[in-house]
């Protein structure tokens, strides 16, 4: 982190230098955490946003739902994948992911397939074209990001980038082990 970006964090601004969100303190909550929580929550509103998805539907020519988007990338990422699986990745019932596995078949972005060790066991996985739509939309998701770091020296983009993979694996394992009463502050 820059010297200056230092000073205005430490100063209650952002890495950027703009004043950051004043956080409410809750009873027994540490003024970071909350902090924290009410930037992630702020953050995963406008991820969600059906307004932002339709802009990038139309920057991207790729007529995604929010569902599909969410399915297609895992299949691609994560394919040859059950559609039990892909619904237990996107936190989607059975029968929404598998309505949803049908319309992106249909649009010719997944491909199902019988897995050839069971025939029982249905696959899905994305085809040439659903990594071509996924590309473009992820275009526009990157491009967006690029607007909003545009601004930031290189070091802060470079520590938000070390410090988000960082929160994600503890949240992963602070979910995993399930969360002990707080001892009393940010170690």
């Amino acid at each position: 982190m820059s010297a200056g970006a230092g000073r205005a964090l430490r100063a209650g601004g952002s890495a950027a230098g703009s004043p950051a969100p004043v956080a409410q303190t809750r009873p027994g909550a540490d003024a970071a955490v909350v902090a924290v929580a009410d930037a992630l929550s702020e953050l995963f509103r406008l991820a969600g946003s059906r307004r932002v998805h339709e802009q990038r539907r139309r920057r991207s020519g790729v007529a995604l739902s929010r569902p599909g988007w969410e399915l297609l990338r895992r299949a691609d990422d994560l394919g040859p994948i059950t559609v039990t699986e892909l619904a237990n990745q996107a936190a989607m019932s059975m029968g929404a992911a598998s309505r949803t596995v049908s319309e992106l078949e249909a649009d010719g972005l997944v491909l199902r397939r019988t897995d050839r060790d069971d025939g029982r066991v249905v696959q899905v996985e994305a085809t040439p074209k659903g990594r071509r739509a996924r590309a473009r939309f992820q275009a526009e998701m990157h491009a967006e990001l690029r607007a909003a770091l545009g601004h930031w020296d290189t070091v802060d983009a470079s520590m938000l980038s070390a410090l988000l993979g960082r929160l994600v694996t503890d949240m992963k394992h602070a979910a995993t082990i399930g969360v002990a009463a707080p001892t009393g502050g940010l170690q």
